[in-house]
């Protein structure tokens, strides 16, 4: 089975090349492409999305751009585009057929919507390149209408939640779940099993969050989940280690191989690297 990590970011060791915002968040340990790399190669894992970062990079995407093409045999990458910058659709149409880019990180406008004009033209950009958007939007289960309604307008742009809306164990759980399950209803609707980790108020194995994940797979299905380990994991998911990540989903939810297939491999290789 070929593992695919569907959620890591990277930052470069060289900051003159590829500088970094004011005051930004730091990734706590080494955290280049290539030391991403050592990791997958150490659990077994074959290929990995690098997600631009905006807590280090804002709207720069030259490090993902430039990782996804220096490591095209086990990588891809998606960028991070300001709706509200009329200059991103012609952008994204560039660098999508020129280099090896797979998805479009959707965010909000800044008006705090998505079903705007402006995220809709960039959205149809997508779906008419043929790339995943990857919506990150926070906990902000509001937008599960607009969301639920762009997906069926622009179908079948295929669109993965990121980040589950920061489902967690302790706060507006049951409010995320009941959000996740009317996404759940549309067919180009992913889901991507990020808060295993970040969303526990535990130690790892991260029991408490055992069964809200469940319910996520339940709803979507092994069919449109996907993992990804929140590299760097100092900042991204509290310590827990990149193996304990996988593992989370390998052996501590207890999934059948059928599911954990699904969900490590089948699903990832069809959105990003078919």
């Amino acid at each position: 089975m070929k593992i695919v990590d569907s959620h890591p970011h990277i930052y470069s060791k060289n900051m003159d090349k590829f500088p970094s915002i004011k005051d930004p968040w730091q990734p706590g340990q080494p955290s280049s492409a290539e030391d991403l790399k050592k990791l997958m190669d150490e659990n077994g894992v074959s290929k990995s999305v690098f997600i631009q970062t905006s807590t280090y990079y804002g709207f720069s995407n030259d490090y993902v751009i430039e990782s996804a093409n220096k490591f095209k045999s086990w990588a891809t990458g998606v960028i991070t585009l300001d709706p509200d910058n009329v200059s991103s659709i012609n952008y994204l149409e560039k660098i999508v057929t020129s280099s090896n880019i797979r998805g479009l990180r959707g965010i909000k406008d800044s008006e705090n919507r998505i079903k705007s004009n402006s995220v809709y033209k960039l959205w149809e950009k997508a779906l008419e390149l043929n790339i995943v958007v990857n919506c990150m939007v926070m906990d902000d289960i509001n937008l599960a209408k607009e969301i639920n309604q762009i997906s069926k307008d622009l179908s079948p742009l295929k669109i993965v939640i990121d980040h589950c809306f920061m489902l967690n164990s302790v706060r507006k759980t049951k409010e995320t779940l009941i959000a996740l399950d009317l996404l759940s209803k549309n067919k180009n609707i992913f889901a991507k099993l990020t808060s295993g980790t970040h969303g526990s108020s535990r130690i790892f194995p991260h029991e408490d969050m055992y069964e809200p994940i469940r319910n996520v797979i339940h709803m979507f299905g092994s069919e449109r989940c996907v993992w990804g380990s929140n590299f760097p994991n100092k900042l991204w998911s509290k310590g827990t280690n990149y193996q304990e990540n996988l593992s989370f989903v390998s052996e501590k939810l207890g999934l059948s191989d059928f599911d954990k297939k699904n969900i490590l491999s089948t699903v990832p290789l069809k959105l990003w690297f078919s």
